[in-house]
Protein backbone atom coordinates (compact mmCIF):
# COMPACT_ATOMS: atom_id res chain seq x y z
CA UNK A 1 0.00 0.00 0.00
CA UNK A 2 2.83 2.35 1.09
CA UNK A 3 4.46 1.96 -2.79
CA UNK A 4 1.47 2.60 -4.22
CA UNK A 5 1.02 5.84 -2.26
CA UNK A 6 4.33 7.09 -2.89
CA UNK A 7 3.56 6.52 -6.66
CA UNK A 8 0.37 8.52 -6.27
CA UNK A 9 3.03 11.60 -4.38
CA UNK A 10 5.63 11.49 -6.80
CA UNK A 11 3.29 12.17 -9.90
CA UNK A 12 1.09 14.81 -7.86
CA UNK A 13 4.33 16.28 -7.54
CA UNK A 14 5.46 15.79 -11.16
CA UNK A 15 2.64 17.16 -12.39
CA UNK A 16 2.62 20.12 -9.91
CA UNK A 17 5.79 20.93 -11.11
CA UNK A 18 4.66 21.17 -14.90
CA UNK A 19 1.68 22.75 -14.36
CA UNK A 20 3.99 25.54 -12.11
CA UNK A 21 6.54 25.23 -14.90
CA UNK A 22 3.85 26.02 -17.65
CA UNK A 23 2.42 28.64 -16.11
CA UNK A 24 5.92 30.43 -15.38
CA UNK A 25 6.71 30.30 -19.03
CA UNK A 26 3.44 31.18 -20.23
CA UNK A 27 2.55 34.59 -18.35
CA UNK A 28 6.69 36.06 -18.65
CA UNK A 29 5.54 35.10 -22.97
CA UNK A 30 4.04 39.42 -22.35
CA UNK A 31 1.08 38.70 -25.26
CA UNK A 32 -1.97 39.04 -24.71
CA UNK A 33 -4.06 36.00 -26.03
CA UNK A 34 -6.17 36.53 -28.94
CA UNK A 35 -5.41 40.59 -29.22
CA UNK A 36 -6.13 41.38 -32.84
CA UNK A 37 -7.31 45.51 -33.12
CA UNK A 38 -8.73 48.03 -30.89
CA UNK A 39 -11.92 50.15 -30.90
CA UNK A 40 -11.47 53.91 -29.31
CA UNK A 41 -13.90 55.88 -28.04
CA UNK A 42 -14.29 58.97 -26.32
CA UNK A 43 -16.28 62.05 -24.28
CA UNK A 44 -15.45 64.80 -23.68
CA UNK A 45 -15.44 66.21 -20.12
CA UNK A 46 -14.43 69.45 -18.77
CA UNK A 47 -11.36 69.46 -18.00
CA UNK A 48 -10.05 66.40 -20.14
CA UNK A 49 -10.87 64.01 -23.17
CA UNK A 50 -12.08 60.12 -21.39
CA UNK A 51 -10.76 58.01 -24.09
CA UNK A 52 -11.82 54.04 -24.04
CA UNK A 53 -9.68 51.47 -25.76
CA UNK A 54 -11.27 48.50 -26.20
CA UNK A 55 -9.08 45.67 -27.60
CA UNK A 56 -10.84 43.36 -30.03
CA UNK A 57 -10.03 39.80 -31.22
CA UNK A 58 -9.18 38.98 -35.28
CA UNK A 59 -13.45 39.21 -35.66
CA UNK A 60 -13.62 42.04 -34.07
CA UNK A 61 -15.33 41.14 -30.65
CA UNK A 62 -14.19 42.80 -27.86
CA UNK A 63 -11.92 40.63 -25.57
CA UNK A 64 -13.56 39.77 -22.13
CA UNK A 65 -11.61 39.09 -18.35
CA UNK A 66 -10.73 35.59 -17.48
CA UNK A 67 -11.35 34.58 -21.15
CA UNK A 68 -8.43 36.59 -22.73
CA UNK A 69 -5.60 37.06 -20.19
CA UNK A 70 -1.69 36.18 -21.14
CA UNK A 71 -1.06 33.15 -22.61
CA UNK A 72 -1.81 30.32 -21.59
CA UNK A 73 -4.72 31.09 -19.83
CA UNK A 74 -4.10 30.68 -16.29
CA UNK A 75 -4.15 33.00 -13.08
CA UNK A 76 -5.05 36.70 -13.01
CA UNK A 77 -1.93 37.58 -14.67
CA UNK A 78 -2.33 40.84 -17.47
CA UNK A 79 0.01 42.21 -19.08
CA UNK A 80 1.22 46.20 -16.87
CA UNK A 81 -0.34 49.37 -18.22
CA UNK A 82 3.26 50.78 -18.63
CA UNK A 83 4.02 47.96 -21.10
CA UNK A 84 2.02 49.96 -23.73
CA UNK A 85 3.23 52.52 -25.58
CA UNK A 86 0.32 54.74 -27.09
CA UNK A 87 -0.12 57.48 -28.95
CA UNK A 88 -2.99 59.93 -29.86
CA UNK A 89 -3.52 62.22 -32.46
CA UNK A 90 -5.76 64.98 -32.42
CA UNK A 91 -7.25 67.07 -35.08
CA UNK A 92 -9.74 69.90 -34.85
CA UNK A 93 -12.15 70.25 -37.94
CA UNK A 94 -12.98 72.67 -40.93
CA UNK A 95 -15.55 72.76 -43.19
CA UNK A 96 -16.12 69.13 -42.34
CA UNK A 97 -12.87 68.25 -42.80
CA UNK A 98 -9.81 67.24 -40.84
CA UNK A 99 -7.96 70.33 -40.02
CA UNK A 100 -4.96 70.81 -38.17
CA UNK A 101 -3.20 68.83 -35.51
CA UNK A 102 -4.01 70.18 -31.83
CA UNK A 103 -2.10 67.16 -30.31
CA UNK A 104 0.24 64.74 -30.73
CA UNK A 105 1.53 62.53 -28.05
CA UNK A 106 0.44 59.81 -25.43
CA UNK A 107 -2.26 59.23 -23.38
CA UNK A 108 -2.35 60.36 -20.11
CA UNK A 109 -3.37 57.58 -16.91
CA UNK A 110 -3.34 54.70 -18.54
CA UNK A 111 -4.87 52.13 -16.65
CA UNK A 112 -7.36 48.39 -17.29
CA UNK A 113 -11.11 49.51 -16.89
CA UNK A 114 -14.53 47.62 -17.68
CA UNK A 115 -17.35 48.33 -18.51
CA UNK A 116 -20.30 48.23 -15.61
CA UNK A 117 -22.55 44.98 -16.29
CA UNK A 118 -19.99 43.68 -18.69
CA UNK A 119 -16.52 41.41 -18.68
CA UNK A 120 -15.34 44.12 -21.69
CA UNK A 121 -11.71 44.34 -21.55
CA UNK A 122 -10.66 47.73 -22.36
CA UNK A 123 -7.72 50.28 -21.55
CA UNK A 124 -9.07 53.77 -20.15
CA UNK A 125 -7.01 57.04 -20.16
CA UNK A 126 -7.18 60.76 -20.51
CA UNK A 127 -6.02 64.06 -22.60
CA UNK A 128 -5.69 66.97 -20.69
CA UNK A 129 -7.54 69.60 -22.22
CA UNK A 130 -4.90 72.23 -21.32
CA UNK A 131 -2.76 70.14 -23.49
CA UNK A 132 -4.65 70.34 -26.48
CA UNK A 133 -3.95 73.35 -28.52
CA UNK A 134 -7.20 75.84 -29.66
CA UNK A 135 -7.40 76.15 -33.58
CA UNK A 136 -8.74 79.71 -34.23
CA UNK A 137 -10.04 78.66 -37.67
CA UNK A 138 -11.95 75.85 -36.47
CA UNK A 139 -15.56 76.30 -37.53
CA UNK A 140 -16.97 72.93 -35.22
CA UNK A 141 -16.24 71.69 -31.22
CA UNK A 142 -15.54 68.13 -32.98
CA UNK A 143 -12.75 66.61 -34.52
CA UNK A 144 -10.58 63.81 -35.01
CA UNK A 145 -8.89 61.13 -32.80
CA UNK A 146 -6.48 58.64 -34.51
CA UNK A 147 -5.02 56.46 -31.22
CA UNK A 148 -2.23 53.80 -31.85
CA UNK A 149 -1.77 51.18 -28.70
CA UNK A 150 1.02 48.29 -29.08
CA UNK A 151 2.62 46.23 -27.01
CA UNK A 152 6.52 44.78 -27.27
CA UNK A 153 5.51 42.00 -28.49
CA UNK A 154 1.50 43.47 -30.59
CA UNK A 155 0.79 45.79 -32.69
CA UNK A 156 0.54 48.38 -33.60
CA UNK A 157 -2.79 49.08 -33.45
CA UNK A 158 -5.14 51.88 -34.48
CA UNK A 159 -8.06 53.25 -34.43
CA UNK A 160 -9.61 57.06 -35.34
CA UNK A 161 -12.87 58.66 -33.82
CA UNK A 162 -14.89 60.91 -36.31
CA UNK A 163 -16.45 64.07 -35.40
CA UNK A 164 -15.72 63.43 -31.35
CA UNK A 165 -16.04 66.84 -29.43
CA UNK A 166 -12.83 67.64 -28.20
CA UNK A 167 -13.96 71.29 -27.80
CA UNK A 168 -15.84 73.54 -25.24
CA UNK A 169 -19.12 74.83 -27.19
CA UNK A 170 -18.47 78.39 -24.97
CA UNK A 171 -15.70 79.83 -26.78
Amino acid sequence: MSAFRNQKVHWFLGWLGAVCLISISGCGSGKIDKFADIQVMSDYRRDWLDIRVFLLDENGRTLIWNNSILSPEIGLSTINESEFTTNAKIYSMRQGEKGIKVYDGRLIDLRWSGVVGSRARLLRAEIPRALIDEDPQRDSEVGFITVTVQTDKQGPFSDTVERTQIYSSFR
